[in-house]
């Protein structure tokens, strides 16, 4: 299973996707792809759980779990961010993928 998210930063990702608003370029929001995932699988379907989150280059943050409720808990704490950061991920033991 796989789940993705786009949610917003206000870091620079070394790439951040970004979209613009409404009001033609105005408004310009960095986003970056939040998701839950299996390490695996491996045979027959054991693998870890990991949340990581990514620029649209090669810059990441990334925990592994071998608990998928607990793994799955950090992912909803982690999109319910107003502001998905470096600093907020490192508090919560990510490390540079």
């Amino acid at each position: 299973m796989r789940v993705d998210v786009f949610k917003v930063t206000s870091d620079d990702w070394c790439g951040s996707y970004a979209i613009d608003g409404w009001h033609k370029g105005a408004f310009r929001q960095m986003l970056v792809t939040v998701s839950f995932c299996m390490t695996g699988p491996k045979p027959p379907h054991d693998g870890d759980w990991r949340v990581c989150v990514w620029g649209n280059d090669d810059c990441g943050m990334e925990k592994d779990f071998k608990d998928e409720r607990t793994a799955w808990c950090c992912y909803l704490e982690i999109i319910g961010l107003e502001d998905v950061t470096m600093t907020a991920l490192k508090e919560r033991g990510f490390i540079s993928a």
